[in-house]
């Protein structure tokens, strides 16, 4: 007999022992005629019949009627139902099973999914922390940070290295998952079918589940190709779009930056840092690229089914009866070896000469600075041009940042009490502007981005 893993992951459950990843299914469930679907049964039919169909069920996880959504099972009852249909597919002859769980779960919901995994009769060694499980091996002299995503939520955390791995603070997006994602996606094409052949996929059940069948073979394609042809079955024939990848993720740019804030703001100033990246996220076309603006971090993109791999081989033997949450494990793997960045102080002076900023652009605009400088906040400065920022975006100043021209050289300074990041690292005091930096203020924020113009410009 052997052991199991599970992780609860409402984007993808993914299910493995000491031989591999077994499985992967979405948390999704659809009520047809008194029988509960779940897993990509429940995903094939979401469209076709929305009323009976949920998603919610495991980032609402609860008792209460409603929970689910209306006219449905409870999401405890629906969540339940998965964790059977799984069990009974690939959990007989398990000797024990390790619950591999998502961050924000409160202990009351901790305690409901113990109770339905023993319902269904799993032998449950130990509740794992998936960040835990996630950190398998330290990055010495740099700061670690898990990164992953749910349906309903994105998380990063900040995971301690000592001698062995710990979770230290765990932040999140709310309400910004993946689901909400995909459904810009979807609307996206949709719109770019309509343009093209006044077909609209959303008009019937069949033809927008159709869509939402392929739009993740569609996202993968678009990881690498620039542009690419599309078709949905339409009376009787396909119909065919060609979409640009631009045109496309577009409308994923608010989620990339917000992910990539989310990070910033886990970080320790001044430090390095690794971002391990889950699988879910990293399939996303365009986002690892969005991460690797952030100044002086190392991406690493876990494998499919990672933290459900990695706590079979962390989890310690228990004794007794009591199930523990397991936020603290042994390393699995040797420290990793990172050479040290270039960091702007060595690189080359030629080249920080030949290159230096001499706008920041703005809003499509590019702004010159002068000796006076410009202004970044809520409220205008009246003796220099400034740069206003919204009141729909939080943690702002009045009089938020300045940038000056000094010595030949861009230069901000943070004059806010909620920070100013350049590349997605808070800035402390004053720094130099190199070009192709982005400088956000506020959150979400505006971002203004140093160039150089040539004098004939």
């Amino acid at each position: 007999m052997s052991a199991l893993a599970i992780d609860i992951n409402d984007a993808g459950i993914a299910v493995a022992d000491a031989t591999g990843v077994l499985s992967v299914e979405p948390g999704f469930a659809v009520v047809d005629r008194g029988r509960i679907l779940t897993g990509d049964e429940a995903f094939a039919l979401a469209r076709l019949r929305p009323r009976q169909a949920s998603n919610r069920f495991w980032n609402s996880l609860s008792l209460e009627p409603g929970s689910a959504g209306a006219d449905l099972p409870s999401a405890a009852e629906l969540a339940h139902a998965q964790l059977a249909s799984i069990w009974e597919k690939v959990g007989h002859a398990r000797a024990e099973v390790l619950l591999v769980v998502p961050a924000g779960y409160r202990s009351e919901q901790l305690g409901l999914l113990l109770g339905l995994a023993q319902e269904c009769g799993m032998p449950v060694r130990a509740l794992v922390d998936a960040a835990a499980a996630a950190g398998h091996r330290p990055y010495p002299d740099r700061q670690l940070v898990y990164l992953d995503a749910g349906l309903y939520r994105v998380t990063a955390t900040v995971l301690e290295q000592g001698a062995d791995v710990a979770v230290r603070a765990e932040h999140a997006l709310q309400q910004s998952g993946l689901v909400g994602l995909m459904d810009a996606f979807a609307r996206r094409i949709a719109d770019a079918f309509v343009r093209a052949t006044r077909f609209n996929p959303f008009r019937n059940g069949e033809t927008e589940q159709a869509l939402y069948d392929r739009l993740p073979t569609w996202l993968d394609a678009l990881r690498t190709e620039e542009r690419l042809e599309l078709k949905l079955p339409y009376g009787g024939d396909d119909a065919r779009v060609t979409v640009e990848r631009d045109e496309v993720l577009g409308v994923a740019a608010g989620f990339y930056r917000g992910v990539a804030q989310l990070v910033a703001q886990s970080r320790e100033p001044d430090r390095g840092l690794v971002i391990l990246v889950s699988d879910r996220l990293a399939r996303l076309p365009g986002l690892v690229g969005e991460l690797a603006r952030i100044d002086d971090a190392r991406i690493e993109i876990l494998e499919k089914g990672h933290a459900a791999r990695s706590a079979l081989l962390a989890a310690p033997q228990t004794n007794g009866a009591d199930v523990k949450l397991l936020k603290r494990l042994p390393w699995r793997a040797a420290p990793a070896q990172i050479e040290a960045a270039l960091s702007r102080a060595s690189a080359p002076t030629t080249v920080a000469m030949a290159l230096r900023a001499t706008h920041v652009v703005h809003g499509g605009t590019a702004y010159r600075v002068g000796v006076s400088g410009i202004v970044v906040g809520r409220e205008a400065d009246a003796a220099r041009r400034t740069i206003m920022v919204p009141d729909n975006h939080s943690g702002v100043s009045r009089v938020h940042a300045e940038v000056t021209l000094r010595d030949g050289e861009l230069k901000l300074r943070d004059l806010s009490r909620y920070g100013t990041y350049v590349n997605e690292k808070k800035v402390a005091g004053e720094v130099v502007l190199q070009p192709g930096d982005v400088v956000r203020v506020g959150s979400p924020g505006i971002e203004l981005r140093a160039v150089v113009v040539e004098a004939a410009e």
